[in-house]
């Protein structure tokens, strides 16, 4: 969704330096909401599904090794239980006891030893659609505010506000999830990001708008 935000207020920012047309700088900033949106939910499904591919492939490795030699996953377990400050005579009580359970013996040492669980299998559809969504839920917020107002730098000056105000919510709202004392830290940073990009956005529309045969 912050992608969605930034991009679609910097696309913004920078088409009204460059073009005088309301309508040509709406109907571009749709098209790059549609082509974000498409590439941010693809890139997303892609990237879940391969490495639910390599976690998958590591799982089904580690399960062939530990039903051919169980006392390596064992020893493994035992070693990395010792490493976490747990005493040698603990880690070998705790390891007898998981080992008369083969299977929690098994999920226990993918997940200490290893980093792998079944919990990291992604559901890559779902990712996808999401990604794409929220990139669009995104990109509405400086979007809309844009098609309801028709002077271009007063439909710019709305666009730019709704984006500051919901970036500096979101940042505000990382902060509380974190217990942040200074909440309005995490805001501020997100708001000057923001501010940032469209900034650069329209100083580069106007630098390019020469080269379309359009006045600054």
């Amino acid at each position: 969704m912050q992608d969605g935000v930034l991009t679609t207020a910097g696309v913004l920012a920078g088409l009204t330096g460059a073009v005088s047309n309301h309508s040509q700088v709406i109907l571009a900033a749709i098209a790059s909401t549609a082509a974000g949106a498409l590439s941010m939910g693809v890139g997303a499904y892609l990237g879940t599904s391969a490495e639910t591919e390599v976690v998958r492939s590591e799982l089904e490795r580690t399960r062939g090794e530990a039903a051919q030699r169980p006392y390596i996953m064992q020893e493994a377990l035992l070693r990395q239980l010792e490493k976490e400050g747990l005493a040698r005579e603990a880690s070998y009580r705790v390891v007898e006891l998981l080992s008369s359970s083969p299977e929690l013996l098994l999920a226990t040492t993918e997940e200490k030893v290893f980093g792998l669980g079944g919990a990291m299998l992604g559901n890559a559809l779902l990712d996808g659609v999401v990604m794409g969504i929220a990139f669009i839920a995104g990109a509405l917020v400086p979007l809309v505010p844009y098609i309801l107002i028709t002077t271009p730098r007063i439909a710019l000056g709305a666009a730019l506000c709704a984006t500051a105000l919901v970036l500096f919510g979101v940042g505000y709202f990382e902060g509380w999830l974190a217990q942040r004392e200074q909440r309005w830290r995490s805001g501020a940073r997100f708001l000057v990001i923001a501010l940032g990009a469209a900034a650069v956005g329209y100083v580069i529309g106007l630098a390019i708008s020469p080269l379309g045969g359009v006045a600054g």
